[in-house]
């Protein structure tokens, strides 16, 4: 079984609006349970299924509540998209 979910998990704001959207992508591969932390914009979440989906596994909708986030509450664990996707590549 290759499964997955990506969770929005908050969003920071800027002077000029949404600055940051960080989420947290939990896949299964067979008895493996595993989780990436990630942030970017404008359709990021949809940019890393691609690659989870390309790869064999199939999503799973999770729903979730999220909110604002600040600069100390991220504490700098948040992956960026291309970390994200580099490190999802290398999966099986």
């Amino acid at each position: 079984m290759k499964q997955f979910t990506i969770l929005k998990v908050g969003y920071t704001h800027g002077i000029y609006g949404c600055s940051g959207e960080y989420f947290n992508c939990i896949y299964i591969n067979n008895k493996n349970l595993q989780s990436i932390p990630f942030q970017g914009m404008y359709g990021v979440e949809h940019r890393v299924a691609e690659v989870l989906k390309n790869k064999g596994y199939t999503e799973k909708y999770t729903p979730t509540d999220y909110g604002k986030m600040t600069r100390k509450d991220m504490l700098h664990l948040f992956k960026s998209e291309t970390e994200t996707i580099e490190e999802l590549k290398k999966i099986r």
